[in-house]
């Protein structure tokens, strides 16, 4: 008999992999680039030594590429209803952790594509960099530690006409550590360019950088974020910086109601200032204070099935701010909703379609089970 339930409990064991995606994060409420408190092998983009805890592990993305060219209503951005490809693998060697990823969207090519679109540039000018590859390594040498490297590039010797070309690129550089209960990292841009002769656009992205620290202490997680970064963009007859600066601090706690149930909740304030120095033509200044609150909640509904759903709002603090006018940000509630399917070691996770339409994957309350899941993932342990 106790041969029999051990031989069950292992089987249970082998048939529940570690939920990981871009999904899964959404659904629960987070950062598709990690979570300082829900385990996650996207939190490998937050923390590099995270690699540690995700190691022996390939997943991918499913998604269109990012294409070129954005429109003010569509600034090709990774997000809700509109995922990129990408994918990549992690691997144990003796006391090291090695791995590399491929299609991830950067912040400064979000960055590019939101701040071109604010200040019109012809779709024709905008080249962001793309073909994205993230490598990284890390160790255990009793304090856990990861470095990664970001680069990305693109090239077109005839972007517009046979005699325009155009020229983007990035290189960033992370490095994270953790030991006990505490984890900290720091990540810096060591050069971002985009320089297209098509209205002798040239956007640069100055030093950017971002610093992160947790704590857990019993169920909690309490961390705090800074993050600065500045675009100095030249179109040939507007020159404009867009310094943006941030940080959040805050609480999170996941814990377990039951064998199957797990309640994640968290509170974070977040500051969020971006001056713009005539881009447009125009100067200011937005401010926004907010105090977000999330709950979510994540089920082993069969052993085959996880389904998972969260919602946050903004409560107490939540301010706009332009300079000339104050107000509290509309409609800030959001609900999510996914799902996983586990076959043993391999894991396929999307956030439920609620679309009114087989191809819209916005979050207009109705199950769609003709378009069931978006964001679609898998990922094999091994």
């Amino acid at each position: 008999m106790k041969k029999q339930l051990a031989l069950a409990a292992g089987l249970a064991v082998l048939a529940t992999p570690a939920l990981a995606s871009k999904a899964r994060l959404q659904a629960l409420g987070e950062d598709v680039n990690g979570s300082f408190y829900i385990n996650d092998n996207r939190n490998i983009f937050l923390n590099a030594s995270e690699v540690l805890n995700h190691k022996d592990m390939v997943t991918f993305e499913w998604g269109s590429a990012i294409p070129n060219g954005a429109t003010a209503d569509d600034e090709n951005i990774d997000r809700v209803g509109q995922s990129n490809a990408e994918g990549g693998f992690l691997r144990a060697s003796g006391n090291l952790v090695y791995g590399a990823h491929f299609g991830r969207q950067t912040q400064f090519a979000a960055d590019y594509q939101a701040v071109a679109a604010q200040d019109s540039l012809a779709q024709a000018s905008r080249f962001a960099p793309s073909n994205t590859v993230d490598l990284f390594i890390g160790g255990d040498a009793g304090i856990k530690w990861g470095v990664q490297v970001t680069h990305s590039n693109r090239e077109d010797d005839a972007f517009v006409g046979a005699t325009t070309k155009a020229e983007a690129s990035e290189l960033g550089l992370a490095a994270g550590v953790s030991t006990g209960n505490i984890a900290g990292y720091v990540k810096y841009g060591l050069s971002g360019k985009v320089d297209t002769d098509t209205n002798t656009t040239e956007v640069e992205n100055k030093s950017p950088m971002e610093l992160g620290v947790s704590y857990r202490w019993m169920d909690y997680t309490f961390f705090g974020q800074y993050n600065s970064r500045t675009l100095e963009l030249n179109d040939g007859t507007t020159k404009a910086d867009v310094e943006s600066k941030s940080y959040q601090i805050g609480a999170a706690r996941a814990s377990k109601l039951s064998d199957k149930a797990t309640l994640f909740t968290k509170i974070a304030y977040t500051n969020t200032t971006v001056d713009f120095d005539d881009l447009g033509g125009v100067g200011a200044e937005d401010n926004s204070k907010q105090l977000p609150v999330t709950i979510g909640l994540e089920y082993d509904a069969a052993s085959w099935l996880a389904l998972r759903g969260s919602v946050s709002q903004s409560v107490l603090v939540n301010e706009l701010d332009d300079g000339t006018d104050k107000e509290t940000s509309p409609n800030t509630t959001n609900v999510n909703a996914g799902a996983t399917l586990k076959f043993g070691d391999l894991s396929v996770d999307g956030v439920l379609g609620t679309g009114a339409a087989t191809n819209d994957t916005s979050e207009n309350g109705v199950f769609n089970t003709d378009n069931l899941m978006s964001r679609v993932s898998m990922t094999y342990r091994f």
